[in-house]
């Protein structure tokens, strides 16, 4: 191994060392999910998003979102450290599919018509669960 490599290697186990040292100190006198929340927003998103979760097969970009405090609390308690953009990112998703099926169904309800109140009705008798009124 060079000299080069060597004291790489050193500088990097010393930087590691130093980088638990500080962690080790914050989770002392700070709750965990702060500590883990720092560490979180301090990382650029594209270390937080794996490969085989990217949506729509796109890269990933940081972006900025206002949300109430006790929506964040809730998508953090949730998601757990390093989880916030990937729970976010699956359920804006979950929301465009939803609407873009919205909008699949008005255009047939525009090409075709209503469906008819007696075929719905066979239909939610048919349902498992239904319960009829």
């Amino acid at each position: 191994m060079s000299t080069d490599a060597g004291e790489a290697g050193t500088d990097r186990a010393a930087t590691l060392s130093a980088l638990e040292k500080t962690l080790r100190h914050a989770l002392s006198v700070l709750p965990r999910g702060v500590v883990a929340r720092c560490v979180t927003d301090a990382l650029p998103a594209e270390i937080l998003v794996q490969d085989d979760v990217r949506l729509h097969g796109g890269k990933v970009r940081k972006v900025s979102v206002s949300m109430p405090e006790e929506l964040i609390e809730a998508v953090r308690g949730r998601s757990g450290p390093g989880g916030f953009s990937r729970y976010v990112a699956e359920a804006v998703d979950r929301e465009l599919r939803h609407d873009l099926l919205g909008d699949f169904l008005d255009e047939l309800d525009t090409e075709y018509g209503p469906v008819p109140e007696e075929l719905l009705d066979q239909a939610r008798r048919e349902w498992p669960d239904y319960e009829g009124s």
